[in-house]
């Protein structure tokens, strides 16, 4: 199973007991912004690091993005140190602001590029499956292609091999953002489990926020149904072949995922009687 991580601002708490209630819902770690432009330091964020790690263990940075590579890289590292943040902490770049140039490529390798020659090596590029399908951030440019990819009402990141996926932005209804860490790259654990998929008829439980139902195996955009599955939902399918992995067929409903990190097979269908 890939782990879970939230990640919060100066919007969110910052005591023991707020981390531990995530820490109850399952979640393994933490990411918070600590800096943004080159004047903005999060007024909470010492708080929110230092309480995030007695909980988790684990906990990472990030800074949001407006273009200046070397300045916002200097500024944000500065930071990193002064918490105490170790080169084997997690720092991620947020691209998303409005007022970044269509390909803002360059200046994220440059802010990068100065995080890695600083020898903070587990760096990792945050942005809206979007931008990364529309070339806006260009992954086989970068000069670390580990990317933490925002999709929201979906059953997959949509940008392939993501290694995390921020899927929704209210967490059990806490209002956090909080993401799928396939491979560690975002807890700083380094697993490298991979999905796999069920191939049993039977009973299944969704494990996701939402599961999106698709009239297709493709799962294309204009096939998506307006029924969906919810955390806890059961029902009963059979897996159907596509490509390398499978769907799951939903009898009068349509197909969903497979993905055991998406749903959990609960028991096998019966042998229908002849």
């Amino acid at each position: 199973m890939p782990k879970i991580v939230i990640d919060l601002a100066s919007y969110q708490g910052s005591s023991v007991s707020y981390f531990k209630t995530f820490k109850a819902h399952g979640v393994d770690a933490a990411m918070v912004k600590l800096t943004e432009g080159t004047n903005y330091l999060n007024p909470k964020a010492s708080a929110q690091v230092t309480n995030a790690y007695k909980v988790f263990g684990a906990v990472g940075a990030y800074h949001f993005f407006h273009g200046n590579g070397t300045a916002e890289a200097r500024y944000f590292l500065a930071w990193v140190r002064k918490f105490g943040l170790d080169k084997s902490t997690v720092l991620a770049i947020d691209v998303e602001a409005s007022g970044l140039p269509y390909n803002t490529t360059p200046q994220v390798n440059v802010f990068l590029r100065y995080l890695i020659n600083a020898g903070y090596k587990n760096v990792i590029t945050y942005g809206s499956g979007s931008w990364f399908n529309s070339g806006r951030i260009k992954r086989s440019e970068l000069i670390d292609k580990h990317i933490w990819v925002a999709a929201y009402g979906v059953s997959q990141p949509g940008v392939a091999n993501a290694n995390s996926w921020q899927f929704t932005d209210d967490f059990k209804g806490l209002k956090v953002d909080a993401s799928y860490d396939f491979d560690g790259s975002l807890s700083g654990s380094k697993t490298s489990e991979k999905p796999s998929y069920y191939v049993t008829p039977g009973l299944y439980q969704v494990r996701l926020k939402w599961l999106p139902v698709y009239n297709g195996l493709d799962f294309k955009k204009s096939g998506k149904r307006y029924t969906r599955y919810g955390t806890g939902s059961r029902f009963w399918a059979t897996p159907v072949k596509y490509g390398k992995i499978t769907r799951l067929h939903i009898n009068g409903q349509g197909y969903v995922s497979s993905n055991k990190w998406y749903v959990k097979f609960l028991k096998k269908a019966k042998p229908k009687i002849k």
